[in-house]
């Protein structure tokens, strides 16, 4: 089981979106057409901590349960804060995690109806 950090949280459309991060356990290599020359000096940077490379996830929740979630592999920004307010990855991952957790809750309430009826 992977370790995630929490970077960030905020509350948007009636849903609580937790941001965290874990390190990448790919090779940088594997993501990016890079010469050897760029590649080292890339994975320097990393070590250094100069970039950040890591897996994102966003998770919405909805009165502590959470209801839906996306992952994104393969970042590197300065910060993981970087890729939250720089990038649009990570407002198409809000997207994506509140679409789920809105199916799930269509599928509950329809579920609930049917118990009751």
């Amino acid at each position: 089981m992977r370790n995630y950090e929490i970077i960030h949280t905020e509350d948007t459309r009636g849903f609580h979106v937790v941001f965290s991060v874990t390190p990448e356990e790919c090779h940088p290599r594997d993501c990016f057409d890079l010469t050897e020359t760029e590649l080292v000096d890339l994975c320097e940077k990393i070590d250094r901590g100069l970039y950040a490379w890591f897996d994102a996830r966003v998770e919405v929740y909805q009165q502590g349960i959470l209801l839906g979630s996306d992952f994104l592999g393969g970042c590197l920004y300065d910060t993981p804060m970087t890729f939250v307010k720089e990038s649009e990855y990570y407002d198409d991952m809000i997207k994506n995690a509140i679409a789920e957790a809105t199916h799930n809750l269509e599928k509950l309430y329809k579920s609930r109806n049917e118990v009751t009826a």
